[in-house]
């Protein structure tokens, strides 16, 4: 059965296609009434560049801001777009940027009831002139960048504004595509991270400096010699990202980023099958087969995941984690690409696949020795009975955060010491398991206290 989210797509592309003259006309008029408002300002504008967005990136973005989730129908998606329509304002200087903006908050002066201004001259076209500006995007980098909404024929249409020098618009395009919509997972360090940075701090861009940072990165990221343990482990999760990335292509027509999925599956294949198994050749040599295997063979990201055995497990910890992950795998597209992947490359059948990657997830975040032997001032049949409400605790706490972040790496280890220091201050202070049962949501809620710092 296919799975809803691409049924809320579909509609949406559809509404997307049916009002496309509408949306064009609001991106033609919006354009008009800049060219007045800056009519007296040529001399550092430019040009002005606009577009409506393509099918192709609102159907990643409904993925990737988990739109289908948030809203319930199309119209309710192409309403919560913020950039509906792109806008961009091109200066000649940075220096000009501030003076583009500071010359529409001079012009735009009537407030609305959102906080938004318009001219009386121009009514239909309203802007967030009075935001903090400029705002630092998740690269770390400066952007002029205002939401914005045209009114038309009783609609009202969402765009965003941006004001770009031309040095600022070369890089973004240059980066952009290099690296935010680049969902090849490319192997380089820290020197290459920061000589991008610099690059951009600096703005001596040039197509010959930009050439030898993408040439690095390629001989970088093919390079098989000298690999350590993290090189390799990368060079894993750089297969892994490679093969599916095309694979999710041909499937649904676009590809999401799956660099940190990429990276999750790698690691975790890395510490099952190498790490822990002695770096064997012969699973490595599996592991490899099984890529070229795949790269010949149809993978489908868009139909339920289907797992014909029923899941049981002993373990309390595998057991709630396990149902919970079971009840949305084919609701959440971030666990859905995952567990698509994690079954592809692994060679048991799906369940036992799921059942040993739970496991795994466990040996990670708790070191079993530690943990049973703690509570040991308790008597026997009272440890254990902690030590089951304890891994109660822990997996309750991760289906409640819920979000395929629990098992990124860094989380992960957080969470391991933060649960030995739970479980330590524990030991301190519960006398009993009678006494323990009786402030238990207590316990709870202060572990999920911890757990919300490190996701937040």
């Amino acid at each position: 059965m296919r799975l809803q989210v691409f049924d809320m797509i579909d509609a949406t592309l559809s509404l997307l296609t049916q009002n496309d003259a509408f949306y064009h006309q609001v991106e033609w008029e919006i354009k008009q009434t800049l060219r007045k408002l800056f009519a007296d300002s040529h001399d550092y504008i430019v040009d002005l560049n606009s577009r409506v967005k393509s099918k192709e990136s609102l159907r990643e973005k409904i993925i990737r801001n988990r739109f289908y989730q948030e809203c319930e129908t199309a119209e309710d998606i192409l309403s919560h777009l913020s950039d509906l329509i792109g806008v961009t304002i091109e200066c000649r200087f940075i220096e000009e940027e501030h003076k583009a903006l500071m010359h529409l908050r001079s012009k735009l002066t009537q407030a609305d009831e959102q906080g938004r201004y318009y001219s009386e001259e121009y009514p239909a076209l309203h802007l967030d002139v009075a935001s903090h500006q400029p705002q630092i995007q998740k690269n770390g980098f400066a952007i002029y960048r205002l939401d914005g909404h045209y009114l038309k024929d009783g609609n009202r249409v969402n765009f965003e504004l941006q004001i770009k020098a031309l040095v600022h618009s070369f890089w973004g395009e240059i980066e952009h595509k290099l690296v935010y919509k680049n969902t090849n997972y490319y192997v380089y360090d820290e020197f290459m991270k920061d000589l991008l940075a610099s690059i951009n701090a600096t703005l001596t861009i040039t197509d010959r400096q930009l050439s030898i940072v993408y040439k690095q990165m390629q001989e970088l990221s093919l390079s098989n010699s000298g690999l350590n343990e993290d090189s390799f482990e990368k060079q894993i999760s750089k297969a892994i990202n490679d093969l599916f990335a095309k694979k999710m292509m041909e499937s649904l027509g676009f590809t999401l980023n799956i660099k940190h999925t990429s990276t999750v599956l790698g690691h975790y294949i890395f510490i099952k099958d190498i790490r822990y198994d002695g770096g064997n050749n012969d699973r490595i040599a599996t592991l490899f087969h099984t890529f070229k295997k795949l790269n010949h063979t149809k993978i489908d990201f868009e139909n339920e995941i289907v797992l014909n055995e029923g899941f049981t497990s002993n373990d309390v910890f595998i057991d709630i984690l396990g149902r919970y992950l079971l009840s949305i795998i084919n609701d959440d597209y971030d666990w859905f690409v995952f567990f698509k992947m994690l079954f592809a490359v692994e060679p048991g059948n799906d369940m036992q696949d799921f059942c040993l990657f739970l496991s795994v997830i466990k040996n990670y975040l708790v070191d079993n020795y530690w943990f049973h032997t703690s509570f040991i001032k308790l008597p026997l049949a009272q440890g254990e009975l902690l030590h089951q409400e304890c891994a109660k605790i822990l997996a309750e706490s991760l289906a409640e955060i819920g979000t395929i972040k629990i098992i990124y790496d860094d989380h992960m280890i957080a969470i391991n010491h933060a649960f030995v220091r739970f479980v330590e201050e524990l030991e301190q202070r519960v006398i009993s398991y009678k006494d323990f049962m009786a402030y238990r949501d207590a316990y709870y809620e202060e572990w999920m206290k911890v757990i919300h710092g490190i996701f937040h």
